[in-house]
């Protein structure tokens, strides 16, 4: 199964990717696509412990710097994960991040020798003309009394908008590969600030199509990217009447 599986990915449709501002996937002839973080992003608020975060930075500029640094440690973290599972050898004392670096993929480490995870893809981008999203999950994996499973690599905390985007993921996948559905959904939080015990957080999520079905919808109307109904002729053409001296407003 997983030979074949591979296979029907090696063979997939070459996907384009614009990154200028957001993400967005198409394939030859197709639509563009938001990719499911583009939309989620744009339709749910970040929650109270953004908000507080945000709040107690000393400027706007300095908290996008902040941010910035962040998601700059995360693609090194995840590209690190993925190198690892490729068999490439990681020096994490070329890593300019430190020990917060090393922590996380000691964290990472631990989880593969422990879950043993078969790997199906890594990286991989998922675009079908049907469906209303694009996306690239992390890792596609069977795993052991689980199944065929997407794993995603977070290097924050939990939240509640990992459950939709996992569950986009696997509509995405399902829609694809139906003979080879996804059985498990997976967040994966890699920490760089423990102590003593390497301890990864492996959290399951529920399959929530109905919900994210509103959010997608939502984010139709809020980039007003939907059928417009009831709308007048439109005028190309603009010129001033001609008008008496005696009407003109001085």
């Amino acid at each position: 199964m997983i030979k074949s599986l591979k296979e029907k990915i090696r063979n997939t449709e070459k996907i384009i990717v614009n990154t200028t501002d957001v993400r967005w996937y198409k394939t030859q002839n197709n639509p563009w696509r938001p990719s499911i973080t583009t939309i989620l992003s744009t339709v749910l608020n970040k929650g109270i412990a953004f908000e507080t975060w945000l709040g107690n930075q000393p400027s706007y500029k300095i908290a996008c710097q902040e941010r910035d640094e962040a998601a700059e440690r995360g693609t090194a973290v995840h590209q690190a994960c993925e190198d690892y599972l490729n068999g490439h050898p990681i020096n994490g004392a070329d890593s300019k991040y430190g020990d917060e670096f090393n922590k996380r993929m000691m964290s990472f480490e631990t989880w593969v020798r422990n879950i043993k995870p078969e790997i199906v893809a890594l990286e991989y981008s998922m675009y079908h003309p049907d469906v209303a999203f694009s996306g690239t999950c992390d890792i596609v994996a069977m795993l052991p009394k689980k199944g065929l499973s997407i794993i995603d690599i977070k290097t924050g905390s939990p939240n509640e908008s990992h459950i939709l985007q996992l569950t986009g993921y696997k509509l995405l996948w399902d829609t694809l590969y139906p003979e080879h559905k996804i059985r498990g959904l997976y967040g994966l939080y890699l920490k760089g600030s423990w102590i003593s015990k390497v301890e990864p957080q492996f959290k399951e999520y529920k399959y929530i199509p109905e919900v994210l079905e509103h959010v997608v919808g939502l984010n139709k109307w809020m980039s007003k990217d939907y059928p417009k109904s009831n709308q007048g002729a439109i005028k190309t053409q603009f010129q001033l009447e001609s008008v008496n001296e005696e009407e003109l407003v001085l």
